[in-house]
């Protein structure tokens, strides 16, 4: 369920002034309004643009843009400033043209791979912003990263006036370079969560150090390097981040167990594909289970669960391993058969549906897609979504991430289509 912060006005000016200096914001700079409304980074870019009088280039349509939209928008639209989480950049085709008017792109949200950096610092200013939404937007934005520095990208210094400690469970400083929470305060600091006292005692706490002063708890595993600047390391509890949002497994797994056919479960964020995490659920049915197929808990949790919680792929197990102190032991999960999913193959028959599961197989990494596999069964999510979407529009077909979420099929959807009078031109067959 989401939490509500309430976050003040009173770290807004600050804020602004550092994104100017950091991101080197002036009139003539044009920013791509991407984040939707209902993410804070949304402030962020509204504010580096206004706050310098630089021009904020909202996409067409409003539509959620990744792959080549995105590269597309960046060129045509003559982009210079741009906020892009990890998930999304790396979702960007690595054969299409560089973008010559890009000067600083900005990344956060979620962890920023060695891979990405490999890949955009050469030519732009790279920079990996850091910051929970309690502490008003960002909290830590990095210099300008460039290919020399192995290892994992840092999330850099303080912005503004954010006061950033490394501490023990025990709120003790910890020296330069040992593993702790990360935990901010500042005048952007939230004044908690809306009507709910107990879980703000437990995030925000007094400051031992600093009388008078809050901090949050982050939840976050950081380490202070030699140099000064912050390296992510992970969580200290489950939640994870997925495309910049907060996910709890543990409620993902609250709503699995409610299922009658599952006695057990516990949720995993794989990468079995590079710059690809996929939510997976691991269940164990019970004794007289006979229909706990993940096509049924799917549907189970899309009923229970907003869109971005539904697991892309669901593992049945006889038991769920574990290690001698008798935890889960999570590198013993298996990865999911993804190519088993289109083992029932439906082939193909109209020119439509051709080109539609030639597009998912492309995008899904498989070697073929028949017309009644469910996109999402076989691994699709919001953002491979967006990425069927540009890829369907270059083949002449019209089509929507919604449609692809009420129609999962490649049947459903060349139906619409074909309802709808859009059909796939016969040159998209022969590009087979």
């Amino acid at each position: 369920r989401p939490k509500g912060v309430v976050v003040t006005h009173r770290g807004i000016a600050g804020f602004t002034a550092a994104l100017a200096e950091r991101f080197g914001i002036t009139s003539d700079a044009r920013v791509l309004q991407l984040a939707s409304a209902g993410f804070d980074a949304s402030v962020m870019e509204l504010l580096m643009a206004l706050s310098a009088g630089a021009t904020l280039v909202i996409p067409d349509d409003g539509r959620a843009l990744a792959g080549q939209d995105l590269h597309d928008t960046l060129a045509t639209r003559r982009i210079t400033h741009t906020l892009i989480p990890p998930t999304v950049l790396a979702s960007i085709p690595t054969d299409l043209p560089r973008l010559p008017d890009l000067t600083v792109l900005a990344t956060g949200g979620e962890a920023l791979t060695p891979a990405l950096v490999q890949r955009w610092a050469p030519g732009h200013r790279l920079l990996n912003a850091y910051g929970p939404t309690e502490i008003t937007v960002a909290a830590s934005i990095s210099t300008p990263l460039d290919t020399r520095r192995e290892g994992t990208p840092p999330i850099g210094q303080p912005v503004a006036e954010a006061h950033l400690t490394v501490r023990d469970r025990w709120l003790r400083l910890v020296p330069v370079g040992v593993p702790g929470e990360l935990h901010v305060s500042g005048p952007g600091l939230a004044r908690g969560y809306h009507e709910r006292p107990a879980l703000t005692a437990e995030r925000f706490t007094a400051d031992p150090h600093r009388p008078g002063q809050r901090l949050y708890r982050t939840g976050d595993l950081v380490r202070w390097t030699p140099e000064g600047v912050l390296e992510y390391l992970g969580r200290t509890d489950d939640q994870v981040k997925i495309r910049g949002l907060r996910i709890e497994l543990g409620e993902i797994e609250t709503a699995l167990t409610a299922h009658p056919a599952v006695a057990q479960t516990t949720v995993t964020v794989r990468e079995d594909t590079p710059g690809t995490p996929r939510i997976v659920a691991y269940t164990v049915p019970t004794d007289d289970d006979t229909a706990g197929e993940a096509p049924d808990l799917h549907t189970w949790l899309a009923d229970r669960l907003p869109a971005y919680m539904v697991p892309t792929a669901f593992v049945t197990l006889t038991a769920l391993p574990r290690n001698t102190s008798g935890k889960i032991d999570r590198k013993a999960l298996p990865a999911p058969d993804l190519a088993a999913a289109t083992a029932d193959h439906t082939a193909p028959t109209s020119e439509t549906e051709h080109t539609l599961c030639r597009i998912w197989a492309e995008t899904l990494g498989l070697e073929r897609v028949g017309t009644q596999d469910n996109f999402f069964t076989l691994g699709g999510d919001s953002i491979l979504s967006i990425q069927v979407v540009s890829r369907a529009r270059r083949a002449g077909l019209e089509l929507t991430s919604r449609d692809i979420f009420t129609r999962q099929t490649v049947a459903a959807l060349a139906a619409h289509l074909t309802a709808a009078g859009a059909t796939a031109p016969p040159a998209a067959r022969a590009e087979q």
